[in-house]
């Protein structure tokens, strides 16, 4: 299947029901449901990793994020806490400041 590159913030607002795997140890985080929406406070908390470009490889039921470039391990692992995170693998306190409904 194609790869498709887009920001982080763009792959967030995408409509998906899927498992987000990344293309190096295969796990990524849980299937979350998009689209997802930020609140103010969302936004600074992981504003380091919105604007990151990913190549977005997405199959029937698994979409593989691949984050490209120098320094790739230490922007996957902030990549991946925003995921979880989106997935409710956060307080119900930091989900509610983080994330609309």
């Amino acid at each position: 299947m194609e790869k498709a590159k887009m920001t982080v913030e763009e792959f967030l607002k995408q409509d998906i029901d899927i498992d987000v795997c990344d293309d190096v140890e295969d796990e990524f985080c849980i299937a979350f449901v998009g689209p997802v929406e930020l609140t103010d406070a969302g936004r600074e908390r992981f504003a380091p990793v919105l604007g990151l470009e990913v190549s977005v490889q997405q199959e029937e039921d698994t979409a593989t994020v691949m984050v490209d470039g120098e320094d790739w391990k230490k922007r996957l692992a902030k990549v991946r806490r925003l995921f979880n995170a989106a997935a409710g693998y956060c307080s119900a306190e930091d989900y509610d400041n983080w994330f609309k409904e």
